[in-house]
């Protein structure tokens, strides 16, 4: 069982990265899937169409950004279900944040979160979560600052649930604009 890859169809344009939590799915008889590249990108879209629909309403295409799994190997149960996910995800934080460092040595461009699990993880010890109703209805809390998680750079929720769309969070969506935009200028 292969890895799947990480997505990026341009490593001189990165402007996000995106992570999710492992490549973990399974299809309607419970056969886990294997991909090619995470969220099996380049094949099949309908595991990121959410996160592509939200990358175009504040201005990015799947071009411009760097999509990874926090946990990168299969594992036996799903994220939500799996009870020794948290721990694992320990585990690949530093192997993460090299690979992202590599990228960007600036620590400047920010990490899209897929799923509130991977931001509960990421955070520091001394950091208390913030639920995500709560940075969605007070997006000026964003970005979740470098000191403040083991990635050690800008964090930014951006949901895959259906929920978290961001054509049903227009003050989100404008904050989110604003933050790229002032990003693109350092």
């Amino acid at each position: 069982m292969n890895t799947p890859k990480p997505f990026c169809s341009n490593q001189q344009n990165i402007k996000a990265f995106v992570l999710g939590c492992d490549p973990t799915a399974f299809d309607k008889n419970g056969n886990r899937l294997e991909f090619e590249y995470v969220f099996d990108l380049g094949n099949d879209e309908r595991y990121f169409k959410g996160v592509i629909e939200n990358l175009n309403q504040i201005g990015l295409s799947l071009g411009e950004v760097y999509v990874q799994n926090l946990i990168t190997d299969y594992q036996e149960e799903e994220t939500s279900k799996n009870k020794e996910w948290f721990q694992l995800a320990k585990s690949y934080i530093e192997v993460r944040k090299l690979e992202f460092n590599k990228l960007d040595p600036t620590c400047k461009i920010p990490v899209f979160l897929t799923s509130e699990v991977l931001y509960k993880a990421l955070l520091k010890e001394t950091e208390q979560p913030v639920k995500a109703s709560e940075l969605y209805n007070n997006p000026e809390r964003l970005p979740i600052d470098a000191e403040q998680n083991l990635l050690e750079r800008p964090l930014i929720p951006l949901y895959r649930h259906w929920n978290y769309n961001l054509d049903k969070w227009p003050q989100y969506s404008r904050h989110l604009k604003s933050i790229f935009f002032l990003l693109k200028s350092y």
